[in-house]
């Protein structure tokens, strides 16, 4: 015997919950979008994505470092699965991939000193390294790099495209 209140259901005194699923019959996206494991950073990530880039269908793997992945793995293979899957079986023709300030895989914001600056010009560096790495396998995909950082008071984040 079930018990619906609104999206939550109790069926055998246990709870789960029934969401509609809106993509029937679709199945491919306009992006992978490849970012840190961070959780401080996942809902601001998706929010940004869907609102600033427009980009509303996205894989959306996750993996330390982000960029640090892409060119420090000894592992490509699973690395670049975490992109192939979505470009070969889901069709994306973006790929977005994004560091964020104080990233744990790269030591913190600890490892530059506090200096904020030193720290953007460091993820755009390993950005840029990534985007080149992620062309050779992809020529044909428009790569998007972004650096997330928090402002002065580490209330809000800051996304910025990196060319």
């Amino acid at each position: 015997m079930s018990l619906v209140i609104g999206n939550l259901k109790l069926r055998n005194n246990k709870k789960y919950m029934k969401a509609s699923f809106r993509y029937k019959g679709i199945h491919s996206c306009e992006a992978v979008v490849l970012s840190c494991i961070d959780f401080r950073f996942w809902k601001e990530t998706v929010e940004f994505v869907e609102k600033e880039l427009g980009i509303k269908t996205f894989d959306f793997p996750s993996l330390p470092g982000s960029a640090k992945a892409i060119n420090e793995s000894d592992d490509e293979t699973f690395v670049f699965g975490c992109i192939s899957v979505p470009v070969e079986l889901h069709h994306a023709q973006k790929i977005v991939i994004i560091n964020h300030e104080d990233c744990g895989a790269y030591g913190g914001s600890k490892k530059f000193g506090e200096d904020k600056e030193a720290e953007r010009k460091f993820h755009e560096g390993e950005l840029q390294k990534a985007k080149e790495k992620v062309l050779v396998k992809y020529p044909d995909k428009e790569i998007v790099s972004v650096y997330a950082k928090l402002d002065e008071n580490k209330e809000n984040v800051e996304f910025i495209r990196i060319n």
